[in-house]
């Protein structure tokens, strides 16, 4: 039980809708990804030129990850959610009635990458450690969008110093009577922005250890998002049997720590 002298915050989202340009509506969602789109491509084009990269390159290579991100985003959620879209095939390429994976996009944009800079001829771990160091920035401000839709929240919440009040009509069928709920797009946001600040203090210290960053932001969000997972109402899971988000997040986790222990045991010898 929390003190009952606590003060209690409840976060309520005052609707998903920013404004209008005429009947056009702008929505927050859209506002808080562009804003994080911009101002993560704003300190990445620092460290490029504080590091001597090629921004041509770079501007590039993020064409080809923006795309196949969002793809793969889409792509990924819609097989997660196969028993609703196999009856619905029209509304799949519509991702602005929502339905993104994050995981979908993190595949997306490493294979992008992995693609462009063989063609390239470059080093791949060089600009993903770039990508790494900031796109947690990029999640935390995104993460936000979660809470002007109502959505990616948690199961209820009875008693805490802060929670998330949920409105009826986008409350799941089984907990229609509940108000309160973990917000969960809080947390994450929370371990995001800690994430960030880690990678990108550490980024001068690590350049030169190419993957380092990439692999250890792979590690540290993974872990976060296999634990938040159980505080989730919207988990989707494969084959109707285990959280999916959890399961690619032990395979992460995994490969993650292969590749920074196998990086470690070279320098060794």
């Amino acid at each position: 039980m929390m003190p009952s002298n606590l003060p209690m915050i409840i976060l309520s989202s005052p609707g998903a809708i920013a404004f209008h340009i005429g009947s056009w509506p702008v929505r927050w969602y859209g506002i808080l990804i562009s804003g994080a789109f911009f101002l993560s491509y704003l300190i990445i084009e620092k460290l490029i030129k504080d590091n001597d990269l090629n921004l041509d390159v770079f501007n590039d290579l993020i064409l080809y990850v923006l795309i196949s991100s969002i793809v793969c985003a889409r792509l990924w959620f819609v097989f997660l959610s196969f028993d609703y879209f196999k009856f619905h095939t029209d509304e799949i390429p519509k991702i602005w009635l929502g339905g993104q994976s994050i995981h979908g996009g993190i595949l997306g944009a490493i294979l992008a990458a992995l693609l462009f800079c063989k063609i390239k001829k470059i080093s791949f771990y060089k600009y993903m450690d770039l990508l790494a160091a900031v796109f947690p920035l990029g999640q935390a401000i995104g993460r936000w969008g979660n809470f002007f839709n109502n959505e990616a929240f948690g199961k209820p919440f009875f008693n805490g110093f802060i929670k998330l009040y949920i409105p009826s009509e986008s409350r799941p069928m089984n907990f229609l009577n509940n108000e309160y709920f973990h917000p969960t797009f809080l947390y994450e946001s929370f371990f995001d922005f800690i994430i960030f600040v880690f990678l990108f203090k550490n980024y001068s210290n690590w350049k030169e250890k190419p993957g380092k960053i990439f692999w250890v932001y792979l590690l540290s969000y993974s872990i976060i998002r296999f634990f938040l997972e159980f505080l989730r109402s919207d988990s989707l899971h494969l084959f109707g049997l285990y959280a999916s988000a959890q399961v690619i997040s032990i395979i992460v986790i995994l490969i993650s720590l292969m590749n920074l222990m196998g990086a470690m045991y070279e320098k060794k010898i």
